[in-house]
Order: structure tokens, then C-alpha cells, then sequence
């Protein structure tokens, strides 16, 4: 003969699981993980790119080399055609100023004087070679 089953304190009318999943709060388990919504992804994203914008073009330094455009509109002519002229008959790495004939083979293809070309190049000459 079976024993009728009796009714504990503990057990609820709805089954045991229900009984656990009422008792258990809501953040039981997930408690310690970390939720992130959308709007806090938008607010990292912004901070990254308004660094990046505030902070990036500050870390650059300053292009260095002989400012072509400014010298070949005080020369009369494009950017282009003496960035030609120059990388033919000036030297990439100077030691110091252009030598004679390479100023009169720049100045013959320019179809400018010595002179002027001189007046112009010591005008963006770098001061760092002015005292040589």
C-alpha cells in the first residue's frame, strides 16, 4: 500500500521551479556582469573620435621641406613646372646651397634670371643653412 504523499511547508501549489524562480531575485546570477546599452556604445564612440580629433593633428609634426608653391608663384610660374626643374637639377639632400651652375641650368629652364631666382630662394632658405 502506498503512503499518501504529504505536503511540505516548502513546496508551492505550482511546482518547485516556480517556487526557486520566485524566490530567486531578478539579478541573482547576472549580478556581477556588466550591461551595456546603446547609448553608452554612442558615448565611448563619441570620446574616441573627439580625442582623435583634438589630440591626432597635434601629434604630427610640421611637413618638412621647401614650401614649392610659394616659390614658384614668387617665380612666376606653377608649382608643377618648378617641382620638375628642381627635382632635375637640385640635389634631394643639400649640403648647403646650389652650386652656380646648378642655378643657371634651374633658371635657364624657368626662363628667369640668376638673380631672381637667388632673391627668391634665399627668401624660404631654412635658417639652418643661411649661416653656412
Amino acid at each position: 500500500m502506498r503512503r499518501p504523499r504529504i505536503a511540505r511547508e516548502t513546496e508551492h501549489p505550482e511546482g518547485r521551479l516556480a517556487l526557486l524562480q520566485k524566490e530567486t531575485p531578478t539579478t541573482g546570477a547576472r549580478r556581477g556582469r556588466l550591461r551595456y546599452g546603446l547609448m553608452d556604445l554612442f558615448v565611448v564612440a563619441a570620446c574616441g573620435l573627439t580625442f582623435a580629433a583634438v589630440v591626432g593633428p597635434g601629434m604630427h609634426a610640421a611637413p618638412k621641406g621647401p614650401p614649392i608653391a610659394l616659390i614658384a608663384r614668387d617665380l612666376g610660374t606653377t608649382p608643377e613646372q618648378f617641382q620638375q626643374v628642381a627635382d632635375r637639377f637640385l640635389p634631394r639632400c643639400p649640403n648647403g646651397p646650389p652650386t652656380e651652375s646648378q642655378k643657371r641650368q634651374v633658371a635657364a629652364m624657368l626662363n628667369i634670371s640668376v638673380e631672381r631666382l637667388d632673391t627668391v630662394m634665399e627668401k624660404y632658405r631654412p635658417d639652418r643653412l643661411r649661416q653656412q
